[in-house]
């Protein structure tokens, strides 16, 4: 069971930059038509407006000015499909370079269909960290993730891909969705196979009642794979390797250096939203009232006074207080929690579980844990 004695003292793990991560979008509209996107029915930004390059500009220094104690930004563009925004993002890109050298790095979500020679040579430029969606293999990927006139696009994603490692440095995680019919383990397996940096699969964020839930036996299966992929894990900290799938890391990191988490993440704090018009949010996928900050033309103080205000303000579930997890979790996505509710949370307890069956195995060699803190980057 996990509860706070889990936590060992405090251990010297290397000290990561003190980085904010601000989820900014270019534009909720997007090319394609995935069957089970879960922005299709929010009411994120209802006229589906894009960003101007002056707030571009200005997202970068208003950033810049109002975290100014976080040693590092990372801007990860989001959407929508935000590579349709080029000339937005190039002018982040480019207004980034006039502040001080490593201030900012660039992260973007993308579903791959969009790789022309300007979206490389941009990516390449802004040294950019890719995470990429591709679901598997083509008849898996193509049956959800398809065009507006119902074409596959899984030869597409391949082909861009291969141009990202042909002609750029970018570090890529490939990011594959879990829906029924399609097992965790085999989704890991598949992308594996690819060319990639670091793996990431999950299941699917829709209410239980969706067509593309998995099934109670299937939500079985995907727990038994989790505990597999834990032991892939330790098998790989046993020969001194970092895992290419680290969705353990940060909370077998958090038990090694004895931190219990006061928030499920940095909404509000170390992370942010700004949104297509400027409006900055806790977090970009909130779209209740109550996380809405400010704009990013608003002095920074005020979004940073009102998001420290957001965080302290967070209610803590009732069922938290008594969860065992609590100390990993930290009470919960309220983004998720929204969409999948109890779901959510089942998924959240397991992957502690099997985060502390990690760090339990290596009490004896804490030293090899400190393979985990080898990651570009784990996203928000």
């Amino acid at each position: 069971m996990l509860s706070r004695t889990s936590f060992c003292a405090p251990t010297a793990v290397p000290a990561a930059l003190h980085r904010a991560e601000v989820l900014v979008v270019p534009t909720w509209n997007c090319n394609l038509r995935c069957s089970y996107c879960f922005l299709q029915e929010a009411d994120l930004d209802a006229d589906g407006s894009r960003m101007s390059t002056r707030t571009a500009q200005r997202v970068v220094d208003a950033l810049d000015e109002g975290l100014a104690d976080h040693e590092t930004i990372s801007v990860h563009l989001y959407g929508g499909e935000p590579l349709t925004q080029t000339d937005t993002i190039r002018t982040m890109v480019e207004r980034a370079r006039t502040k001080a050298p490593g201030r900012f790095s660039f992260a973007v979500t993308t579903n791959g269909t969009c790789g022309s020679d300007e979206t490389l040579e941009l990516l390449r430029d802004g040294q950019f960290q890719v995470i990429l969606s591709i679901d598997g293999p083509a008849e898996i990927h193509d049956a959800c993730r398809r065009t507006a006139d119902g074409s596959g696009t899984q030869a597409v994603v391949l082909d861009f891909l291969q141009a990202l490692k042909d002609r750029t440095d970018c570090w890529v995680r490939g990011s594959s969705v879990v829906r029924r019919g399609w097992r965790l383990r085999d989704a890991v397996d598949y992308l594996l196979t690819l060319p990639v940096d670091r793996v990431k699969a999950q299941a699917v964020r829709v209410p239980a009642d969706s067509p593309h839930a998995l099934t109670p036996a299937e939500w079985e299966v995907y727990y038994r794979d989790l505990e597999e992929i834990g032991r892939r894990v330790a098998a790989r900290l046993d020969a001194g390797q970092s895992p290419r799938d680290d969705r353990f890391s940060s909370r077998v990191l958090q038990l090694l250096m004895g931190k219990a988490r006061d928030h499920f993440c940095g909404a509000g704090a170390s992370t942010f939203g700004i949104l297509p018009d400027g409006e900055v949010r806790a977090c970009a996928l909130l779209d209740d009232s109550d996380s809405v900050l400010g704009h990013i033309e608003d002095d920074p103080d005020t979004w940073v006074r009102e998001g420290a205000r957001w965080r302290s303000e967070r209610p803590v579930w009732e069922e938290c207080s008594s969860c065992t997890a609590l100390p990993l979790c930290g009470g919960g996505c309220p983004a998720m929690l929204a969409v999948c509710g109890a779901g959510e949370c089942e998924v959240v307890r397991k992957n502690c579980a099997v985060a502390t069956s990690i760090f339990d195995r290596f009490r004896e060699t804490p030293d090899a844990l400190l393979a985990l803190a080898d990651i570009e980057w784990s996203g928000p």
